[in-house]
C-alpha cells in the first residue's frame, strides 16, 4: 500500500512541480505585464469562473471510482463524460449570462467592471475544459495511475506558458491571458483522452444516460453541495474585496493565494492517492484501516509543517521577483501558510468520511464552515482588507477540521468503528 501511495502521489508531485514553476513564470508575467490592479482584474475573473468549476465537478468522481467494476468500467465513463458535458456547457452559459448582473462602481472603480465582465465571457470557456478533464481523471484515479493524468497536466500547462509569453511580449492585455487557459484546457483534454484510448483501445464517446445521471447525482448531491460550500468559504473574500475595496488590494490578495493555493494541491493528491486504497481496507480489514488512517494523519501533519516553512521563506522573495511590487502580498502569504497544517489534516478527513458513506455530514460541516466564513469577510474585510481575508481562511479550516474531526467520531460511534 505504501508504495503505490507513494508512487501515485509522487507523480502527481513531480507534475505539480513542473506546473507550479510554469505557474509561477505565467504569475510572474502576468503581474508584471498588468500590475496590482490588473492582477485584481485577472484574479477577479478566475475565482469567479472557479465557482463554476466547482459545480461541474460535484462530486461525481468519488461515486464513479464506487461503482465502476471492470465490466461497467468503460459504459460508466462514458455516461460520466455526457453528464458532465451537458452540464459544463448549461454551467458556462449560466456564468456568461451571471456576469451581467454583477455590480460596478465607475467613480471608484470598485466591482466588476466591464473588463472583468467580457474576461468571463472568454474563461467561461474553461468551465468544459475542466469538467472534461475532471472526468478524465476519474479514470486514471481508479487505475491509480496518476502519472497519465500528470502528464496530460504538464502539457496543458506549458501550452497555458506559450500562450502567456506570446501575449506578454506582444502586450496582448488581459484577454491574451485569459484565451490562453483556454487553449491549455484544450490541451488538458485532447492528451487525457488519447492516453485513455492508449489505455483501453476504445475511443471513448459521451453518452447521456438519464439513469446513470440519476445514479451519479442522487449518491454525489451531500459531496457536490459539500464543495461549493467548501469554495464559497475559501473565495468569497474575493467578492467582498472586489465589493469593499480597490483592485489593487484584490491583486495583492490574489498573488499570495496563488502560491499557497499551489502548495494546497500537495493533500489533495495524498488523499485522492489514499482514497481507493483505503476504501478497500475499510471493507477487507478493519483494524489494518484504521493504523493506516493514524499513520498518514502523522505523515501529513509533519509534511505540512515542511511546507509552512517553505511558503514563509517564499513569501520574502515576492518584491525580488515582481521588481518590488506585490510588497504588501508578503505578509498575506505568510498569514495564509499557518493553515496549511489544517488543509492537510482536512484533506484526509473529509475522504473517511466519505469511505464511512457518511458524506451528508459534510454538507453540515462545511455550510457552518462557508457560514462562519462569509459573516467573518462581510465584517472585517470592509475596514482590514485583504489581510483580514488572510486571517480567515486560516481560521476557517481550522473550524473545518475540528468540525470533520467531531463528525467523524460520530460515524465511529454509529458504526462501532
Amino acid at each position: 500500500m505504501f508504495k503505490k501511495v507513494i508512487y501515485n502521489t509522487g507523480a502527481q508531485i513531480f507534475g505539480k512541480a513542473i506546473t507550479a514553476a510554469t505557474t509561477l513564470l505565467i504569475t510572474v508575467l502576468i503581474g508584471r505585464a498588468l500590475g496590482e490592479a490588473g492582477y485584481g482584474d485577472f484574479t477577479k475573473i478566475f475565482v469567479f469562473v472557479g465557482y463554476f468549476y466547482t459545480l461541474g465537478d460535484f462530486g461525481i468522481n468519488t461515486i464513479y471510482i464506487k461503482l465502476a467494476n471492470e465490466k461497467n468500467n468503460l459504459v460508466l465513463l462514458r455516461s460520466l463524460i455526457g453528464l458532465r458535458l451537458f452540464g459544463t456547457v448549461f454551467l458556462a452559459l449560466t456564468a456568461i449570462l451571471v456576469s451581467f448582473l454583477i455590480p460596478y462602481n465607475p467613480e471608484t472603480g470598485i466591482g466588476f467592471s466591464p473588463v472583468v465582465k467580457f474576461g468571463i465571457i472568454l474563461a467561461s470557456l474553461t468551465i468544459v475544459t475542466q469538467g472534461l478533464f475532471t472526468t478524465t481523471n476519474a479514470f486514471f484515479q481508479r487505475i491509480l495511475r496518476y502519472d497519465l493524468s500528470t502528464i496530460a497536466a504538464i502539457f496543458g500547462s506549458l501550452v497555458v506558458l506559450a500562450g502567456t509569453i506570446v501575449t506578454f511580449m506582444t502586450r496582448g492585455g488581459l484577454y491574451g491571458y485569459a484565451i490562453s487557459y483556454v487553449f491549455g484546457g484544450l490541451t488538458f483534454i485532447l492528451i487525457a483522452s488519447y492516453l485513455i484510448f492508449q489505455r483501453t483501445k476504445t475511443f471513448i464517446l459521451p453518452k447521456f444516460s438519464l439513469s446513470d445521471a440519476k445514479t451519479f447525482l442522487s449518491k454525489s448531491w451531500p459531496v457536490g453541495l459539500a464543495l461549493l460550500f467548501n469554495l464559497i468559504y475559501f473565495r468569497v473574500d474575493v467578492f467582498i474585496l472586489a465589493s469593499t475595496r480597490s483592485s489593487s488590494e484584490v491583486g495583492l490578495y490574489g498573488l499570495a493565494y496563488q502560491f499557497f493555493e499551489a502548495s494546497l494541491a500537495i493533500p489533495i493528491f495524498f488523499a485522492n492517492a489514499l482514497y481507493p486504497i483505503l476504501a478497500g481496507l475499510y471493507h477487507r480489514d478493519l483494524n489494518q484501516f484504521k493504523k493506516q488512517v493514524s499513520v498518514w494523519l502523522k505523515l501529513l501533519t509533519l509534511f505540512s509543517l515542511l511546507l509552512v516553512f517553505g511558503l514563509v521563506v517564499a513569501s520574502f522573495l515576492i518584491p525580488i521577483i515582481y521588481q518590488g511590487g506585490f510588497a504588501g502580498s508578503v505578509k498575506a502569504l505568510q498569514i495564509l501558510a499557518v493553515g496549511i497544517p489544517f488543509f492537510f489534516i482536512s484533506a484526509l478527513l473529509w475522504h473517511v468520511l466519505i469511505i464511512f458513506d457518511k458524506q451528508k455530514y459534510l454538507i453540515i460541516v462545511y455550510g457552518a464552515g462557508a457560514l462562519f466564513n462569509v459573516l467573518a469577510n462581510l465584517i472585517f474585510i470592509p475596514q482590514f482588507g485583504y489581510l483580514a481575508a488572510s486571517v480567515i481562511t486560516v481560521v476557517s479550516e481550522a473550524l473545518i477540521t475540528l468540525l470533520l474531526w467531531l463528525a467523524i467520531m460520530k460515524a465511529r460511534r454509529s458504526k462501532n468503528v
